[in-house]
């Protein structure tokens, strides 16, 4: 397909021989037998055993067959070899994209569920809000209903001549 376009380096690359490839373990194998990846990988090298496990799984008969081939028909073998090669980087890249999409997937999910989150919050602030104005605004209410008779005494306080304690006015006092 790309042969004209590439360099022999890059040819040679893409011709994996079948001995090159990893046989993974039969299923009836018990996992301790295959070289299981202990639970202790950090997440990246998990991935990247994921991808590779992703990639390498489906071509592990034709991986077989080719072993095979290689032994009865070397000369044939090659160009099969090659073939195959070229369809399991083709299988790897579409594995890469779709980790890369459920990566996203799952980010999408969390940015989601973060923002769900946030709105509930941000409803709970707004709802905090509304209730401290609504108290602010009966306490507004109550001081203004109490303005009026609060200044009338502070205005007969400061100006005790106009009227006495006993509600007569200043006049008898004067005699």
């Amino acid at each position: 397909m790309d042969a004209p376009n590439s360099t022999p380096d890059q040819e040679k690359e893409g011709e994996q021989q079948p001995s090159e490839l990893p046989i993974l373990c039969e299923k009836d194998n018990s996992q301790e037998a295959c070289g299981h990846v202990p639970p202790s990988l950090s997440p990246s090298q998990q991935e990247a055993e994921t991808r590779h496990t992703f990639a390498t799984e489906p071509f592990q008969p034709i991986l077989k067959v080719l072993a095979d081939l290689e032994r009865d028909d070397p000369k044939f073998a090659f160009p099969a070899a090659r073939l195959v090669g070229l369809y399991r980087r083709l299988w790897e890249s579409c594995v890469s994209k779709h980790i890369d999409g459920q990566k996203l997937e799952q980010s999408n999910q969390i940015l989601k569920e973060a923002g769900t989150h946030l709105l509930k919050e941000r409803d709970g602030l707004q709802l905090r809000h509304d209730k401290q104005l609504s108290r602010l605004r009966f306490f507004e209410q109550a001081l203004e209903s109490s303005r009026g008779p609060l200044i009338r005494v502070l205005d007969d306080w400061n100006h005790p001549s106009r009227l006495n304690l006993a509600g007569l006015p200043d006049m008898a006092r004067e005699e």
